[in-house]
């Protein structure tokens, strides 16, 4: 078992957690839970192993664009830890981030021109690829949806991610399966649904992932009597909105409603009833992304690679069988 995996269970809590206290990466941690986490790595003998101080080869400076809104971090915080560790394994290589810019100054390239590359975090809209080329033509894009990408990507499988949540449900016995999210998202899903033969399209609901439509949506549903028996909900935040708004109605979760979202964040853990969700690790997609960007840096590759990462499911409380 590997080493952090033991001190999380020996210390009662997320591998995530367990992890970003060791590293003192930025984490909302409770006191408690570091003191068990420390005592644990202790117990064990373990020794968190230092960044390399060796400078690279070349030091390489690079621009972070972050095309998404903060308030997205704040609804989806699957975004913030692709950032963290983006910048984690950018100081591990010796990379200096010069810019963080955002999607309002991506045009203003003339500051940026001395830049090695851009790492962009977030999803391509159109004029986006040109803009980030001016910056550089050495680019990798960071995301969790590439639609829009054009060059190295490296994103969530969304078509792996979707088969594994409703052959899961599926298997539990459920057979009205309903959904809330992005339009985007929301396709992918329709389209798994029907090769499974469980799609019914009044319990799918496109629209702004953000935790007010979770709520708004799923009152509205219970309101109607019109649920389905299981929800798959876009982000954690959304998901918690729709649990409320679920329990102000009087239904139970998970006897009435099964309720997975398609991220996974450490406060999983602590939802009532904890989460289940389809973890992806934001740590290897951005570790990805930097090794894609220095190949690209180094030898000034044209050919675009892709790189899907696949997601596992953690089965909580907020999902039974039918």
């Amino acid at each position: 078992m590997n080493r952090l995996n033991e001190i999380a269970k020996l210390a009662g809590v997320s591998r995530q957690e367990a992890e970003d206290v060791l590293h003192e990466y930025e984490s909302n941690v409770s006191e408690i839970s570091r003191t068990r986490i420390m005592q644990a790595a202790e117990s064990l003998q373990y020794r968190v192993p230092k960044l390399s101080s060796k400078p690279a080869e070349k030091e390489y400076s690079i621009a972070l664009a972050v095309l998404d809104d903060s308030s997205d971090e704040l609804e989806n915080p699957f975004f913030a830890a692709l950032r963290k560790y983006a910048e984690v394994y950018c100081l591990k290589q010796g990379i200096h981030i010069r810019e963080i810019i955002r999607r309002e100054n991506i045009s203003d390239s003339k500051r940026m021109a001395d830049v090695d590359g851009v790492l962009v975090i977030g999803r391509v809209q159109d004029g986006d690829s040109e803009a980030i080329e001016k910056v550089s033509r050495q680019s990798v894009v960071l995301t969790d949806w590439d639609g829009g990408a054009e060059g190295d990507v490296v994103s969530i499988d969304l078509h792996q991610m979707t088969e594994l949540v409703i052959s899961h449900l599926k298997e539990m016995g459920h057979e009205k399966i309903g959904y809330i999210g992005a339009p985007n998202w929301g396709e992918t899903l329709k389209d798994e649904l029907m090769k499974a033969g469980l799609l019914s399209e009044e319990h799918l609901y496109l629209t702004d992932p953000h935790g007010t439509e979770g709520y708004r949506i799923m009152k509205e549903a219970s309101q109607s009597g019109s649920l389905a028996n299981a929800y798959i909900v876009q982000s954690s935040v959304m998901s918690l909105a729709a649990i409320t708004a679920l329990r102000e109605e009087g239904k139970r979760i998970p006897e009435e409603v099964s309720i997975v979202s398609f991220y996974d964040v450490p406060e999983a853990h602590y939802f009532a009833p904890s989460l289940t969700t389809l973890h992806v690790s934001a740590e290897e997609m951005a570790k990805a992304a930097l090794s894609l960007l220095t190949d690209k840096m180094t030898n000034h590759r044209d050919t675009p690679l892709k790189m899907l990462v696949p997601a596992t499911m953690k089965m909580r409380e907020s999902t039974a069988s039918k």
